[in-house]
């Protein structure tokens, strides 16, 4: 886990430690001379000295209000730290009192905060502030030790404004390379996070002593609430035998069951410098069956609809020559030979166009639909094309439920559950129902239903309990509503299906 990096002072927040420094130093400073050294004989100027630094800290305060740039600010007080610095000394004996080495963590501080130039005209400032005191006191002579420690005192400003402006670079830049490390970190992290939530397998990332570091969605569902720096207690087993066998560094193979689930996988050391990591990938054998089930059927499907499209044209002529047949036989067995081929040609025609509707799970087309006016628009469809049921079908649609769907897809799976629900109800008043709410939509019949053994196979691709289906129906049925982010399913006893709809984005 990265450790955050802070950012970087604006100059609001410079300038206000800048000033803090700044009153303490003041404060320190007559704490020392007025307070700590009797032997110091206060100056006769030094209340108003003191007057003229609280108007510096004071002016200080309100200067970020101006909006200036960092060097602009820094240099306006600075100025008047020098001069009154350098006034301070001059009441104290000047240069040789030794006060002027005050300067150096003023010139110091400021440094930090500049470039190697502008630190290098503070400090010309303090030197030429310095020199001028230095005149000022000695009354046109020259004085020669005075002028060596002022010197001295100039030399010890530039080398302290030099160092201390070259670190300061350097903590910028270091500072600036932390925060550009930091940020490509960030986004590595969560680039890991996104394909690790991706993976269809359950990861879970261990250490040495079996705590979690780092897990997925997936993961969560095999073992439950998963937290990190806990343990597992279904992987102890994996990790002491790991151990047992002197931590190789070799990726294993597991084949375990964890809470009924039968689940394979490896598991694969990782060495991070001196911490070991385990990083172990799982998958249900169920999701590896329904994966493969599932490819199976998605081949069988394209080969079935290329051999459906090869099939119709000479499917077509039989049809079309069983019609002339009939309409020139001379006798009735003729005739009724006739009308078996032309019956038999409609339903392999009819089993070609369901092969054919395999394919349509690719083509979605999503659109917001109002289910109340689609729905009755159905019903009505379906009474007209079986007058029998008139009656028969009773609705519950609230006001106002939207849903994102394939209309020609939701039309077709609806059109086949409340077909079968009708085949197999008692064909009475109210006999199908079609309930709807927020979260499904449910087709009810009142028929007996499907039995325990046939329900494992319902949604299979040709199977079927009646000599005249396809089996094709509930299959294709389950396909487009998964091709739309939904689901059916049978559900128990008698006849109802739940179509689970998409959750709305």
């Amino acid at each position: 886990m990265q450790t955050p990096v802070a950012p970087p002072l604006s100059t609001t927040r410079v300038l206000h430690y800048f000033n803090l420094f700044r009153l303490v130093s003041v404060a320190v400073l007559l704490i020392m001379t007025q307070w700590a050294s009797p032997m110091l004989v206060p100056s006769r100027g030094l209340g108003g000295w003191v007057w003229l630094y609280a108007g510096l800290i004071t002016f200080a305060v309100l200067l970020p209000r101006l909006r200036l740039p960092l060097t602009w600010a820094l240099t306006l007080t600075l100025c008047g730290d020098i001069l009154l610095l350098v006034t301070f000394m001059q009441h104290y004996g000047g240069v040789q009192s030794g006060f002027g080495m005050l300067l150096l963590p003023f010139l110091a501080v400021a440094g930090m905060l500049v470039s190697p130039r502008i630190a290098a005209f503070y400090a010309a400032l303090a030197t030429l502030a310095v020199f001028g005191s230095v005149l000022w006191s000695a009354g046109g002579v020259l004085p020669a030790r005075e002028l060596f420690q002022a010197a001295m005192l100039a030399t010890a400003g530039f080398v302290t404004a030099a160092v201390t402006s070259l670190l300061g670079s350097k903590a910028r830049a270091s500072e600036q390379l932390a925060a550009a490390r930091s940020s490509e970190l960030a986004s590595l992290n969560r680039l890991n996070a996104l394909v690790l939530q991706a993976l269809r397998e359950a990861v879970v990332v261990l250490d040495e002593s079996g705590q979690v570091q780092h897990f997925n969605s997936r993961a969560e569902r095999v073992f439950g609430r998963v937290q990190r720096a806990a343990t597992l207690p279904e992987l102890e087993p994996v990790l002491r035998r790991w151990r047992q066998q002197g931590c190789p560094a070799h990726a294993q193979t597991l084949d375990m069951n964890v809470r009924g689930q039968q689940l394979l996988g490896r598991m694969l050391p990782l060495a991070v410098g001196e911490v070991r990591l385990v990083v172990i990938f799982l998958q249900n054998v169920a999701d590896l069956a329904a994966e493969a089930q599932r490819i199976k059927l998605t081949a069988l499907g394209r080969l079935t609809a290329n051999i459906a499209h090869e099939i119709r044209n000479p499917l077509a002529a039989i049809s079309q020559a069983a019609e002339l047949l009939g309409e020139d036989a001379a006798d009735e067995g003729s005739r009724r030979l006739a009308a078996m081929v032309h019956a038999n040609s409609r339903r392999i025609n009819h089993l070609v166009e369901e092969v054919l509707q395999l394919n349509r799970r690719d083509r979605v087309k999503p659109e917001q639909i109002a289910l109340r006016p689609f729905l009755l628009a159905l019903v009505d469809n379906f009474l007209l094309a079986n007058p029998s049921a008139v009656g028969g079908i009773a609705t519950r649609i609230p006001q106002d439920l939207p849903v994102r769907f394939d209309r020609g897809h939701l039309q077709q799976i609806l059109t086949n559950l409340v077909s079968n629900g009708w085949r197999y109800s008692s064909q009475a008043p109210g006999a199908v129902s079609i309930e709807v709410d927020a979260e499904s939509i449910r087709v009810r019949d009142d028929g007996p239903g499907v039995d325990e053994q046939a329900q494992s196979r319902l949604f299979e691709p040709f199977y079927t309990t009646e000599s005249t289906g396809t089996g094709l129906g509930l299959y294709i049925a389950r396909e487009l509503a998964e091709a739309n982010g939904a689901e059916l399913n049978y559900q128990g006893p008698g006849g109802c299906f739940v179509l689970t709809l998409p959750k709305q984005a």
